[in-house]
């Protein structure tokens, strides 16, 4: 399974970003491989369309599961039905992930 989760700075000891398309970088999870990839978000400092490329970020890496506090509406609207979306808490990366292996966050749709 994929996790993917949007960071303040790359690693898995990172904080969550408030703004999935405004991430400074993406942590991209192979639970079945137990192995993170941090990728810089290239589209960062575009002015408009973040949120869509984001989302074509996410299904081109396969994502089964996305942890964000929060999505905008263009991006829920290409990724509903094809990645669950779960909220994250205000820990960092690996703990994160640890909650939602272990049940324990919410589904924002």
């Amino acid at each position: 399974m994929i996790i993917i989760l949007p960071t303040i700075t790359s690693g898995e000891k990172s904080f969550i970003s408030e703004n999935l398309g405004r991430a400074n970088f993406f942590y991209v999870y192979d639970t079945e491989k137990s192995i993170g990839e941090v990728y810089t978000n290239k589209n960062l400092e575009q002015p408009h369309g973040v949120g869509i490329k984001t989302a074509e970020f996410i299904l081109n890496h396969r994502a089964d599961v996305l942890i964000t506090p929060r999505i905008g509406d263009k991006s829920l609207d290409l990724l509903k039905g094809k990645v669950k979306i779960f909220k994250s808490t205000n820990k960092i990366v690996k703990e994160n992930i640890s909650s939602y292996l272990n049940g324990e966050l919410e589904e924002l749709i």
